[in-house]
């Protein structure tokens, strides 16, 4: 792994201008609380650029409701092209990427930005909690995304300064749901965790929806692995001759590790709709070059 600190021309201003980047698509439900507890945060000084990225719901009616947030508009690319777009437009010094479904402490962009007003390029948060587990189907997903103890095995900058970012060319659409980790797989860059950075996000609420994250996350599965491994249009099918084993052995580990026993019975068709999911990604990734 490369050295990511870098002590010359490091923002050192007590209040560094931060440029908040949200990519949206379809988020009416959620984009007024995310930007609303932006507004709360002690750290005053950033502003909110919104790229949507397609949007054919309400989102945008929702966000023309605040003045001071900046939008950008693209055809429906993903939200990697989302945030490259957001990042060229961006005043700030230090970008900040988060996404449209999330909430935040209140002192979540100081303490984010800490680390890089010492010597460190980016850096990534170090709790993630689920805010939607009264929902079956998030249950079952899990309640905990980030840890403390996990944050050190996260390739994700959720902060990082935007001349090493746009040096860097961004982040590439190829890697489609891991667009966000291009800056690990292209350069072996990884971020700092700050401390005390506390961030609310949401799971998927139907099967649906968990099939088409799991089929978004499948499609993007280690790029390098499956475009290089030899035979690789093989691997969806033995995948798919691994189901009756591969599901009830997911279920067992998922039990083991919540200790939940409640979603027993459900967790059989979430995890049938993960697995499946998944295999559809892998089959439009190697067979349609599509990362979504």
């Amino acid at each position: 792994m490369k050295r990511q600190t870098i002590k010359r021309d490091t923002p050192q201003n007590s209040m560094v201008k931060l440029s908040v980047i949200i990519p949206t698509y379809n988020e009416e439900k959620d984009i007024a609380a995310c930007v609303e507890s932006l507004q709360k945060q002690s750290h005053k000084d950033f502003e909110i650029i919104i790229v949507d990225d397609g949007s054919t719901d309400n989102t945008l009616e929702i966000v023309a409701r605040y003045t001071k947030v900046k939008v950008l508009h693209q055809n429906h690319n993903g939200p990697g092209s989302a945030r490259n777009l957001g990042a060229k437009g961006a005043k700030g010094k230090i970008l900040i990427f988060i996404d449209a479904d999330m909430t935040f402490s209140k002192d979540y962009l100081k303490n984010l930005i800490a680390p890089i007003k010492k010597e460190v390029i980016g850096t990534t948060h170090d709790q993630e909690i689920v805010v939607n587990t009264e929902n079956l189907w998030s249950r079952c997903w899990g309640k905990v995304r980030v840890n403390p103890k996990s944050a050190e095995k996260v390739k994700i900058f959720r902060a990082i300064r935007k001349d090493i970012f746009l040096a860097r060319g961004g982040f590439d659409p190829m890697y489609g749901y891991a667009d966000d980790q291009t800056l690990w797989y292209k350069h072996g860059l990884k971020p700092v965790v700050a401390k005390n950075t506390l961030c609310y996000h949401k799971n998927p609420t139907t099967l649906k929806g968990v099939f088409r994250q799991s089929r978004w996350i499948g499609a993007s599965i280690d790029s390098f692995f499956i475009r290089n491994a030899p035979l690789n249009y093989l691997i969806p099918l033995i995948l798919a001759l691994l189901t009756p084993l591969a599901i009830p052995l997911m279920v067992v580990k998922k039990i083991l590790t919540t200790r939940d026993v409640l979603i027993f019975f459900p967790l059989f068709a979430f995890m049938t709709a993960r697995y499946i999911g998944t295999i559809s990604g892998l089959i439009r990734k190697i067979y349609l070059e599509r990362n979504y």
